[in-house]
């Protein structure tokens, strides 16, 4: 198999519209993490087929509790409204997909943390009845078929994503985690893993940092690299991707989901400020 053969992701484009939606359930996988499902009539159309699929999720003001979130632009039209004033809009990431009772629903997972934002805040408090609106996912790409490894650097943020790389691979895949958390937190990131892909994980933390991680595994020709968390983590591993090891563009991803002392941080902006060729995701 070719390499370009091997790296190969189909890109699928979904109809970009904005969708309220209704939790129909709260729950927790792991202490760490709050699962909420989502449900309501706007999402029969919904679909998020790929790992690193992400939609804005539009909160509640955290003082008011008004809802101010963009709007579709008309039933099964593509496109949105966007309302006037300040909204609180997050990208995460779109999980367990299903129909169930006669609808669409998925699962959002949070992770909960001392000084939580808007997103991690809303959903320790979530219940029953409560309403959001999703914007996306605009589009997704495929798994490639053809690697015979993947390696995941990620931090808890992008745990959901880590699941659904795991979850689309076959069972032979060999899978190794790193986990940019502190040693105590291993377990519960094992945990959360095994639940989420029935599969017993290798998790380790990142001695040296996520570059040196990475240089201290073994990453062959068949391995495909998954990195995601704070931006500011991920640029000396950039820096070591591109300039040590030389991957070609096709066998990784890197996706600064946020930066640490940054509000409102816009997911396909550049991940190193200072270049701004740095745009990986």
């Amino acid at each position: 198999m070719t390499q370009a053969a091997r790296f190969q992701r189909e890109r699928t484009m979904y109809r970009f519209t904005a969708r309220e939606v209704t939790v129909k359930a709260v729950s927790r996988p792991v202490p760490s993490i709050a699962r909420v499902t989502l449900a309501g009539p706007d999402l029969y159309d919904f679909e998020s087929t790929g790992p690193g699929d992400h939609a804005k999720i539009f909160f509640p003001h955290p003082f008011t509790g008004e809802l101010l979130a963009p709007t579709a632009v008309g039933p099964g039209e593509d496109g949105i409204v966007r309302p006037d004033g300040q909204t609180f809009g997050r990208d995460f990431t779109p999980l367990n997909v299903r129909d169930e009772d006669g609808g669409r629903v998925f699962d959002l997972d949070f992770f909960l943390h001392d000084d939580p934002g808007p997103a991690s805040a809303w959903a320790e408090k979530a219940a029953v009845g409560d309403k959001i609106v999703v914007v996306g996912p605009r589009g997704t790409q495929s798994i490639p078929t053809g690697i015979t490894s993947l390696l995941c650097l990620v931090d808890p943020t992008a745990l959901p994503a880590t699941v659904r790389w795991i979850n689309g691979l076959p069972d032979a895949t060999e899978i190794e985690v790193i986990a940019d958390v502190d040693y105590d937190a291993l377990d519960w990131v094992e945990e959360y893993l095994r639940e989420g892909t029935g599969r017993e994980i290798l998790v380790r933390e990142p001695l040296g940092g996520l570059d040196q991680a990475l240089l201290d595994s073994e990453v062959t020709d068949e391995t495909f690299v998954f990195a995601a968390g704070d931006a500011n983590r991920l640029i000396p591993l950039r820096r070591v991707i591109r300039d040590e090891l030389g991957l070609p563009r096709a066998q990784y991803q890197i996706s600064g989901y946020w930066r640490r002392g940054e509000a409102n941080f816009d997911h396909h902006g550049p991940i190193d400020p200072n270049d701004p060729e740095s745009v990986e995701d």
